[in-house]
């Protein structure tokens, strides 16, 4: 048989079966050869030129299905339907019910049921045997579709003559399509590719629902962040896990949850992030899965199974390998496809965006002096590779659901980061999904092995699982599911480090802060923090003595600085601060219970004589004689204005004025604000004494800061504008200590003849007075 007669075969073979002529290119390149999906025929994706077809079997009209979009790192979807409307198909989004009871919108606050996305025309020419055929080139390549994933893809307005599509691949109840898309991005033209897809939808799984004590995201992905602190009607998002064997405590699952390490992550990092997956095998375990996590690694990947819905990836972020970006701090991030009807995860992907430079320097500030394999660089592979496995089993968390946030802290002892026992048992923080990093705590002397020192899978993170993935009989009534899962949540009561925090745009105390060890005693775990900062600053320069600049030296001289003012920042917040412990109603005590005064005040003592006095082994190392031309830049100095500021920013202040009512205890915000200015003015009451310029500028910031707080015009009644905005009782309180500080230095002057900075303190009244003196 002649070539050109079995192209005529073919053609008349696959004609005669109802199946478009030019779809046999599409054909030989699938990756599964199925073409069902339970037992139906799903959508076929064929070229015909540079055109792309469609083909909609009769039996998949009206039948919802997802539309994802995959850009890079980024995930969209939307659920869909396709439609016949007289001689057309229509592609319509769907809004969601929710099984949690509410109905999804995909505009804000306009509650459509559906909206059309594209008409389009029959494309008679392929018949109708296998279904209705349309043309899609246009709806994927040039037409603005606007994703409802606040994280989603942002798509400019498409560049045709840039645009092609480049193959399809029809798989098991999917469509993969792959394009180059042209558009703007940075003010360039670009054409970037994407990968499309068309795929089916199972019966909604069981939902579990949303509860704001507990750290998971919910269905509608940007609105996982509740600020709002309340019971939303909504599922968490959870994989549908099921037991194989249902009489048993602990049974592996029907299908567990897969991974794939992609081709591109070096080789000798895949085991650790492999293990960092597999650290969540013990918290599956408590929620009765045996072998709930798969993790495969594989040197080659074919491209339609790598974006099939039913694959799992972790990448390897290629921006660390671009000129000047090679030290950004990427960390890593995840991507989701859920169905939103119940919660599920249908897809999870990690990528691993740290360059090996990064996690070594971000270690190496906090553990160098714990750790001998941290004190040179380059550090040896098994610490690298202990560093992503920590970052992998971070971003897995989020894979199960899991919020970042802060989960039991301010709730583990201060004097147990010092305890091997404890910390091998418990950890130095209750959760890997803090962004606590490296214990900084322990010192040398406590001889502590340095595989306790990382962050690991913790005791809440097995707790959320628990809670989360537990499943129940088949003949459970909801009733009492509800009531077991609300037990579960009431472990809390006695166990505090089971407790969830979440930033509500400000940080309400002790337990809210990041990037340090939070123990039950900042100051005291600050104390001994500092000690291991100090060292840091000593090994700096043997460890970056063979470079040949002073980049490295100067980069870790910053995160040093950075970490001090963490340390900090976790003393501060004990000033205005509670202790959170999120309840319903009827649960017994406070969910926000205040700091005691006296340990409030220690902080600010704390404050006063080591972070506003800074000492000069931060503030002028001695490898600063080689790499210091300028007081400029100043990043002590920087961060203890800061510092100042927020310690007479509105928000804080309010808190106090709330504490002063609860605790019944008048003039409490004044007290602090007195002995704020007495200690940031201490010389006024020491006789005037010499003092260096970081001082002078601390106090000058100060003055500038009650000012221009003072001068702020009240803008209106937005509860956004007012969060920022000080009451008119603490504006009163702030022009007390004006006038107050103007007589202190008057006095001071009078009483002291020819000191040594008496053109500072005649600024600082002249600043005073021009502010005084305004009507």
């Amino acid at each position: 048989m002649t070539m050109k007669n079995f192209m005529l075969f073919c053609f008349l073979y696959l004609n005669s079966l109802g199946i478009p002529p030019m779809a046999a290119q599409g054909l030989q390149n699938q990756y599964t050869t199925s073409d069902t999906f339970d037992g139906e025929p799903f959508l076929t994706a064929f070229m015909d030129g540079d055109q792309l077809y469609l083909t909609i079997p009769e039996k998949l009209l009206d039948r919802t299905m997802l539309f994802v979009c995959y850009d890079t790192m980024r995930r969209s979807y939307m659920q869909v339907v396709w439609s016949l409307h007289r001689n057309k198909i229509l592609l319509k989004q769907q809004g969601i019910t929710s099984t949690a009871g509410i109905n999804l919108p995909f505009v804000e606050r306009l509650p459509l049921k559906e909206n059309i996305l594209a008409i389009l025309p029959m494309a008679k020419q392929y018949g109708d045997s296998a279904g209705h055929t349309v043309n899609i080139t246009d709806l994927i390549l040039r037409q603005d579709i606007e994703w409802p994933q606040m994280f989603g893809v942002s798509i400019g307005s498409s560049i045709p003559n840039m645009s092609l599509v480049l193959g399809t691949n029809n798989g098991v109840g999917e469509v993969l399509i792959k394009v180059r898309r042209g558009m703007i991005k940075s003010k360039s033209k670009v054409a970037v590719p994407l990968f499309y897809g068309f795929c089916a939808l199972d019966k909604p799984m069981k939902g579990r629902r949303f509860d704001y004590r507990m750290g998971f995201f919910n269905e509608e992905q940007d609105a996982g962040f509740h600020f709002d602190l309340r019971n939303s009607p909504a599922n968490i998002i959870r994989w549908r896990l099921e037991k194989k064997f249902k009489e048993k405590k602990l049974s592996v699952p029907v299908k567990p949850i897969s991974f794939v390490i992609s081709p591109e992550v070096p080789k000798k990092w895949r085991p650790y992030i492999k293990a960092g997956i597999e650290e969540w095998l013990p918290a599956f375990e408590s929620a009765g899965f045996k072998d709930a996590l798969v993790v495969r690694e594989v040197d080659s990947m074919d491209e339609w199974q790598a974006h099939s819905i039913h694959s799992n990836m972790i990448y390897w972020s290629q921006k660390k390998y671009t000129r000047g970006m090679e030290h950004e701090d990427f960390g890593a991030t995840i991507g989701y496809i859920i169905d939103e009807r119940s919660g599920e995860i249908l897809r999870g992907d990690i990528f691993m965006g740290s360059s090996v430079q990064t996690v070594s320097e971000k270690y190496f500030i906090r553990a160098a002096p714990l750790d001998e394999r941290a004190q040179r660089f380059p550090f040896p592979d098994e610490l690298v590779g202990a560093l992503y496995q920590r970052i992998a089993a971070h971003e897995a968390g989020h894979i199960f659901g899991i919020l970042d946030g802060n989960f039991g802290e301010y709730a583990y002892p201060w004097d147990k980061m010092n305890d091997s026992l404890w910390l091998r048992t418990m950890g130095h923080t209750p959760s890997v999904m803090n962004y606590t990093r490296a214990n900084s705590i322990s010192q040398p002397d406590d001889s502590i092995l340095p595989s306790l020192l990382l962050q690991g899978v913790g005791p809440t993170d097995r707790y959320n699982i628990q809670w989360a993935y537990t499943e129940f009989s088949p003949g459970t009534v909801p009733e009492v599911e509800q009531a077991q899962l609300e037990k579960m949540v009431r472990w809390q009561d006695s166990v505090p480090w089971y407790r969830f925090n979440i930033s509500q745009l400000e940080v309400v105390g002790p337990a809210y802060t990041d990037e340090v060890v939070e123990t039950n005693n900042p100051v005291r775990s600050t104390e001994l923090a500092l000690k291991n900062v100090k060292r840091v600053i000593e090994l700096l320069p043997k460890a970056t003595q063979d470079q040949n600049d002073s980049a490295l030296l100067e980069r870790l001289y910053d995160r040093t600085v950075e970490l001090w003012d963490n340390h900090m920042k976790h003393v501060l917040s004990l000033i205005g601060g509670y202790d959170v412990h999120y309840q319903s109603l009827d649960q017994p005590g406070s969910p926000y219970e205040p700091i005691p005064w006296d340990v409030q005040m220690e902080a600010l003592d704390y404050l006063l004589d080591h972070a506003l006095d800074a000492p000069k082994w931060l503030t002028d190392p001695e490898f600063h004689a080689r790499t210091k031309y300028s007081t400029f830049p100043d990043k002590v100095l920087q961060y203890q204005q800061y510092l100042v500021m927020d310690l007479i920013v509105a928000n804080r202040l309010k808190r106090l004025e709330q504490m002063e009512i609860r605790l019944g205890q008048e003039r409490l915000v004044q007290t602090y604000l007195v002995e704020l200015q007495s200690g940031l003015f201490r010389e006024l009451k020491e006789g005037f004494g010499r003092m260096d310029r970081r001082r002078q500028e601390i106090q000058m910031t100060y003055i500038d800061g009650l000012i221009g707080h003072l001068e702020k015009k009240r803008t209106g009644f937005n509860p956004d504008e007012k969060f920022l905005a000080h009451t008119d009782y603490s504006k009163g309180l702030m022009m007390q200590l004006l006038i107050d500080l103007k007589k202190e230095i008057e006095k001071g002057l009078r009483r002291h003849k020819g000191i040594a900075n008496i053109g500072h303190w005649k600024l600082c009244l002249k600043k005073i007075d021009g502010f005084l003196g305004k009507p």
